[in-house]
């Protein structure tokens, strides 16, 4: 059976763009719905290379497979937005190409990420390509959210539905595709969200280390004074990881939450299960509900544009009193 080189996950995905090849049925436009980083990029590329191999298998080796590879087919043409939308200027330049035969490939492929980010402008123009679609030629668009394109964009398009990957799949593209160790392997997936988190991977030796630092700070095992906290917030802040503290905190507090009810499946610091059984927890579930909320609020405060060390500082000031049984709720 056919398979899709470096696709882990998606069988139903694959299965349906396999039968489509194999019956020579592939629609003019399909539309991927998905989280990004779920791997519908990758997907997209490999299909377009099974379409235009000229052995039908992936052999790697014919002009089409080699250029697939490189990453330089002339045929294989990506639409993103440009600043915050995709704009009505790039649907015109698509539209100039697809007035052209393709250059190597058997079928041309587009490739439209975001595509809810059409304008109105460019959404209505892209809609005429899709009325009137160009022989030789897939167009594969995708989004986070279908309800967020036009109807009639929407009803000219086969929907594929992609869903989070599993830990398993998601570990085998970490060893395939990354070079980091085991703990920073397991503090990845514990935070993965069932998608791979680039930025999570490229700082994941130092947010190895910082969700420990925070964990010590929530529950007091470090016996640092504030003012080593506050500049450690500081440093946080200036190298813009300050948005991984409320991550961490968000998620420390509900593994106490989880922890004391003996939800352990729940946990999402499972690999650091042993702090956990060390603590002592003799925090209420008001006093937890409190502390996840004002992590929570602070925020969106400081994503409206509060004053990130002040908030910060600030709501560590709170925890801090809370985990040590100065503030009652």
């Amino acid at each position: 059976m056919i398979n899709f080189p470096g696709v882990f996950g998606h069988e139903n995905a694959k299965e349906r763009l396999l039968s489509a090849y194999q019956k020579d049925r592939i629609p003019s436009a399909y539309l991927f719905i998905g989280e990004n980083g779920i791997g519908k990029s990758t997907l997209v590329k490999a299909f377009a290379q099974l379409i235009n191999c000229e052995t039908n298998d992936y052999c790697r080796q014919c002009p089409n497979c080699r250029l697939y590879d490189s990453g330089s087919h002339p045929d294989f043409k990506i639409v993103k937005p440009d600043g915050q939308f995709i704009k009505i200027s790039q649907v015109h330049d698509l539209i100039n190409l697809l007035s052209l035969k393709p250059a190597y490939a058997k079928k041309r492929i587009i490739l439209v990420k975001d595509a809810n980010r059409l304008n109105q402008e460019a959404a209505n123009s892209f809609l005429k390509i899709l009325e009137e679609p160009p022989l030789n030629t897939l167009i594969i668009l995708m989004t986070l959210d279908e309800t967020l394109l036009l109807e009639t964009i929407l009803s000219r398009c086969q929907k594929i539905q992609f869903a989070p990957l599993t830990k398993n799949n998601l570990k085998r593209i970490l060893d395939k595709d990354y070079s980091i160790n085991e703990e920073e392997i397991e503090l990845v997936l514990n935070y993965s969200k069932g998608i791979v988190r680039k930025d999570f991977i490229a700082n994941s030796a130092v947010l190895y280390t910082m969700r420990i630092q925070v964990f010590k700070i929530l529950t007091g095992l470090s016996d640092e004074s504030m003012a080593t906290h506050f500049n450690l917030v500081d440093h946080w802040i200036k190298k813009e990881l300050h948005n991984y503290f409320f991550e961490f905190c968000a998620h420390w507090i509900k593994d106490f939450c989880y922890f004391k009810d003996q939800q352990l499946e729940l946990v999402t610091n499972r690999d650091l299960m042993g702090e956990l059984k060390a603590m002592n927890l003799n925090y209420t579930k008001e006093q937890l509900l409190w502390a996840f909320n004002l992590t929570i609020e602070t925020e969106m405060a400081v994503r409206l544009n509060a004053g990130k060390a002040l908030a910060i500082e600030s709501l560590l000031i709170q925890l801090k009193q809370v985990f040590a049984g100065a503030l009652v709720i």
